[in-house]
């Protein structure tokens, strides 16, 4: 909740949403020394690099390389989340970075999958994926994200680090820092033009 100085009294933004039930932690999100936390899957690898997309000389960034035999495969690292609440809506994020030089080409993109049980057991219950950035500039660090909603029977998430190769021969690199899975607790952040998810009051009044 946010206070505004407005003509000497306070207006005060009321969220008509949830608030989040349990906390969803991110091991090892900013990759500040290794890469403990994440898994590969086939056809792909993970090593630690110190390229931080901050700048930071004290920490840096999970090199994934992805060495698919097949075009246009996507492959990468992994993670469980667990704290995951039904029906609320993620924002899933990352900053990502192609080095050039590269004879092989492709993208990064995020994907979330959904299970019925703690520790990604049970049900999958289907996936979300970001937009990606399809035609990266190399060396330029740039920001991969986008939005899901839980499953009401979500309990559980994976969240996916991907790197997709055109082609079906060689290998591409692409390097990722700063991940985050945040629940998002605004019904409008006021992006879309309307307040209806707002109402004003004024606590320095008594009702």
């Amino acid at each position: 909740m946010r206070l505004f100085r407005v003509s000497g009294l306070f207006l005060v933004a009321v969220l008509v949403t949830h608030f989040a039930s349990g906390q969803v932690v991110v091991s090892n999100p900013g990759f500040d020394v290794d890469v403990i936390g994440w898994n590969v899957f086939p056809e792909a690898s993970i090593v630690w690099n110190p390229l931080d997309a901050l700048g930071n000389s004290g920490s840096g960034s999970g090199l994934v390389t992805n060495m698919s035999t097949t075009a246009l495969g996507g492959t990468g690292v992994r993670q469980c989340l667990d704290g995951i609440t039904g029906l609320a809506e993620y924002l899933v994020s990352a900053n990502a970075l192609v080095p050039g030089g590269q004879s092989e080409t492709g993208y990064t993109y995020l994907v979330v999958q959904w299970y019925d049980g703690l520790s990604c057991t049970g049900t999958n219950l289907g996936l979300g994926v970001s937009p990606g950035v399809l035609n990266p500039t190399p060396d330029v660090w740039y920001r991969d994200w986008g939005t899901v909603e839980a499953p009401s029977a979500a309990q559980s998430a994976r969240l996916l680090l991907m790197v997709l190769k055109h082609q079906d021969t060689g290998t591409l690199e692409a390097h990722f820092d700063n991940v985050e899975f945040i629940e998002i607790i605004f019904v409008d952040g006021f992006e879309s033009g309307d307040t209806l998810g707002w109402s004003s009051v004024n606590p320095l009044r008594s009702e």
